[in-house]
């Protein structure tokens, strides 16, 4: 019963939470900092909502669990929707008091019980769900991705490291398939040649609808779902459900085509107000599924007073994913990894309706650190504005929304927002200390320029013989040398390191040069004691 109302709760979201607050700063090159604050309205006063208001939950005063003498209840509640990067110090609350989490694969578990609600409300038979998708769409969305990430990193991104570039050019020439040996490694049965053949097929297919849904994501279990087929084989054998093999991995994958075919064939039927109900369950189904491949949902046990009202909080230290300024894609397939050495420009996804009104603020932990510009899109990578101009069912006004060079704020409490946003943040260095470094590395280029044009001058005006004298190395070299050491010396968070790294790096070039040609004039005995 607690599992059937987590999934009510998670349909409903906006139901029953009042506000939703997310504070995101960027700490360091690598994390960011985030803490969530979620509103949460008395459940008891949710539940006796009548069916047609505002805020009405379906079924919710059946499911809702008879509390004990101190007005508490154990229920199961999603908390979050967190993205599947790299999380450090996760820290969940629920009415002042720690909770716990249940493990990721119930979590994945609850998520395909409410895809199999979101298809039933589109109209869509799930006679078979449980035995064709319900393994599937576990592994997909449990999916740890580790194991493949390394095997297509291996093959398909071009590394910095000359000895590894044997790799992707034997893929290239097609002797080595990342897919095939990820398959071959890790699925319990032999694999043949035309069965993989047939899984492409299907999975182009499924690859096809997820993105018209979301941005291509190379490590998407959702949009490459043969990925996931070894974590369904395991957990299949684990719960003792009979063993995979490659006819039963055939059927599910069809199933699964099936589901998502049947999905975007309803979602365009709104002939009448029943059809456009179905249709809006069909269109959930879509970018929540595209959705769960790259998020997941985090889940938690806990007691909570459901006649009152209470607060969940979480913070979590989250990975910074960068891409190049003009790159409109997320962690597209980075066959040339160049942004994540020098892209400057930071993405974040953003779970912006799991309330009635939303709450964004992003900043920066470094005063030598500006928010250049900060860009809203959608799932699809395209920007709100111009998104709500194309699809007429969204609003796109919004509540407040501000930008300055150190603080980005956007509220909304509009019904048809959009259910997850991106935010892509382009980060730059303070302008004064940009300014300081331009004007050290001007600096530096005019000391080398004086230096041998000083060592090169033969006369000064009549005949008056000079050339570069020790006192002239002197001058220049000391001031030009201290401004240069003291830029590059100079303390700073990773963060400014990051954003100061190809400046720096001409800094540091220029003054080799300078110190190079210094040492050169000197050998050559250009340095004259006197004129």
């Amino acid at each position: 019963m607690q599992e059937e109302l987590a999934v009510t709760l998670l349909h409903h979201l906006p139901a029953w939470r009042m506000r939703a607050i997310e504070r995101i700063e960027f700490s360091s090159a690598q994390w960011s900092v985030r803490e969530h604050e979620i509103h949460v309205k008395p459940l008891t006063e949710v539940a006796a909502k009548r069916p047609g208001s505002t805020g009405y939950v379906p079924g919710l005063h059946k499911h809702l669990l008879r509390p004990d003498d101190a007005g508490k209840a154990e229920l199961l509640l999603p908390i979050i929707e967190l993205p599947k990067v790299p999380l450090l110090d996760l820290h969940i609350a629920v009415n002042g008091e720690p909770v716990y989490r249940v493990p990721l694969d119930v979590g994945a578990n609850l998520e395909a019980q409410y895809i199999k609600r979101l298809a039933v409300e589109a109209g869509i038979e799930v006679a078979n769900f449980e035995s064709d998708l319900t393994d599937l769409l576990a592994a997909i969305f449990f999916l740890p991705t580790s194991q493949y990430a390394a095997i297509w990193k291996k093959y398909c991104q071009v590394s910095i490291d000359p000895r590894q570039w044997v790799y992707p050019f034997l893929r290239s020439i097609g002797k080595r398939d990342p897919l095939r040996i990820y398959l071959n490694d890790f699925l319990p049965f032999g694999l043949k040649g035309h069965i993989l053949d047939e899984w492409r097929d299907v999975a182009s297919h499924i690859k096809e609808y997820v993105l018209q849904e979301t941005m291509e994501d190379h490590l998407s279990g959702a949009e490459y779902p043969l990925i996931a087929l070894p974590q369904m084989a395991r957990e299949m054998a684990r719960l003792g459900r009979g063993d995979a093999d490659e006819e039963l991995c055939s059927q599910r994958l069809k199933s699964l085509y099936l589901l998502l075919h049947d999905a975007h064939a309803r979602k365009f039927h709104t002939s009448t107000h029943e059809a456009k109900n179905r249709a809006r369950a069909a269109s959930d189904l879509l970018s929540t599924y595209a959705a769960f491949g790259s998020q997941w949902t985090a889940f938690a046990r806990c007691k909570i007073p459901v006649a009152e009202p209470f607060i969940i909080t979480v913070k979590e230290t989250r990975s910074i994913y960068f891409q190049h300024k003009w790159n409109k894609e997320y962690r597209s397939t980075r066959k040339f990894p160049t942004a994540e050495h020098i892209g400057r420009t930071a993405w974040t996804m953003v779970a912006f309706a799991d309330a009635e009104t939303n709450h964004l603020s992003i900043k920066t932990a470094d005063t030598s650190v500006r928010l250049h510009d900060c860009v809203a899109l959608d799932q699809k990578g395209v920007p709100l504005e111009e998104s709500a101009r194309k699809d007429a069912e969204v609003n796109g006004e919004l509540d407040e929304h501000a930008k300055t060079f150190e603080l980005y704020l956007r509220h909304d409490s509009t019904a048809s927002r959009r259910k997850r946003i991106w935010i892509k943040c382009h980060l730059r260095l303070n302008r004064i200390l940009s300014l300081f470094i331009y004007l050290a590395m001007t600096v530096t280029g005019v000391g080398t320029y004086l230096l041998i044009w000083r060592a090169i001058e033969e006369k000064v005006g009549g005949d008056q013989i000079h050339g570069l004298t020790a006192k002239d190395a002197t001058v220049i070299l000391i001031p030009v040398a201290f401004v240069t050491a003291f830029v590059l010396a100079k303390e700073n968070t990773t963060l400014v390191m990051r954003l100061r790294k190809f400046r720096q790096s001409i800094l540091l070039i220029e003054l080799f040069v300078l110190l190079g040609t210094a040492f050169a004039l000197y050998m050559h005995h250009a340095v004259r004691a006197t004129p």
